[in-house]
């Protein structure tokens, strides 16, 4: 008997809340998700939710589709991504471009597959700054996109962290796919609290209230000198995250707005930092 597919149409108020929406549905464990305008977003998803929408959700349409339907849908959403005209990224039914740096990438989360801005943005830091035999870090790793781009980048140690333990059922799938061991990438289900050491990059693609919370945090994890990519947080928490950035010794160095995303990309220049109250 074919396998049949929960699919969820979620139309949100206002383009604001885009990172509400995506963070929610994090939590009902998708398939993977995709927009289809700033305003609509679809997800395949384990289960029906139990409680009720948020209020931010307008309209929602839930349907079943068999697993021919749901392999269509698949692939017709999720075609191949070019950072930086050097970098291919693919679905694995996706041929190689033999001239460019290959990253195959089964599609489960859209934060994972390089679709979203946020991700295609800290792809493009990642490729124009990192430099080889950086010790690598990549906070809420989702698929492990971002710490395999490092390795392809010739990163030196790179660690991988997310408290999703699903997140490390899809690192070691695309892993796989890319020939690279899994014993290659520091891999924990874990919150950055537990993490020690000093990076000379890390990548916090995860949302605005993480950052607000754990800046003082990240910045004295990275080396001085050191990049730091934040991402995940729309336009709106820019301002506050650049205000509580200079308390801690960041400077900006690179920003990038797509469809209402923000990504900033920071550099440290001293060890010396302020403690920033929530």
């Amino acid at each position: 008997m074919d396998r049949i597919w929960k699919k969820l149409t979620l139309k949100i108020k206002h383009e604001s809340f885009r990172e509400f929406i995506y963070w929610w549905l994090k939590d009902q464990k998708p398939y993977g998700f995709w927009e289809v305008d700033c305003l609509t977003i679809v997800a395949y998803i384990q289960n029906w939710p139990e409680e009720p929408f948020p209020e931010y959700i307008v309209a929602a349409e839930c349907e079943e589709e068999p697993d021919e339907n749901w392999a269509e849908e698949w692939r017709k959403h999720f075609k191949p991504i070019i950072v930086n005209e050097a970098i291919l990224i693919r679905p694995p039914w996706e041929p190689a471009i033999p001239s460019m740096i290959d990253l195959v990438i089964y599609p489960a989360y859209a934060f994972g597959t390089g679709d979203h801005p946020t991700t295609f943005s800290c792809m493009e830091f990642i490729s124009q700054f990192l430099k080889p035999g950086m010790k690598f870090l990549d906070v809420g790793m989702g698929s492990g996109i971002l710490s395999l781009l490092a390795i392809r980048l010739g990163a030196g140690e790179v660690t991988s962290i997310d408290v999703d333990p699903l997140a490390m059922e899809e690192l070691k799938r695309n892993c796989a796919l890319n020939q690279i061991p899994f014993e290659r990438i520091e891999s924990k289900t874990c919150d950055l609290s537990e993490i020690q050491g000093s990076y000379d990059f890390i990548v916090a693609n995860i949302g605005a209230q993480f950052i607000f919370e754990n800046l003082p945090r990240l910045s004295n994890m990275l080396s001085v000198s050191g990049y730091l990519v934040l991402s995940g947080f729309s336009v709106k928490d820019v301002a506050r995250i650049q205000k509580y950035s200079r308390m801690v010794s960041l400077e900006i160095i690179k920003s990038s707005e797509k469809n209402n995303w923000s990504t900033l990309l920071y550099q440290k220049m001293s060890e010396k930092s302020s403690f920033i109250e929530k």
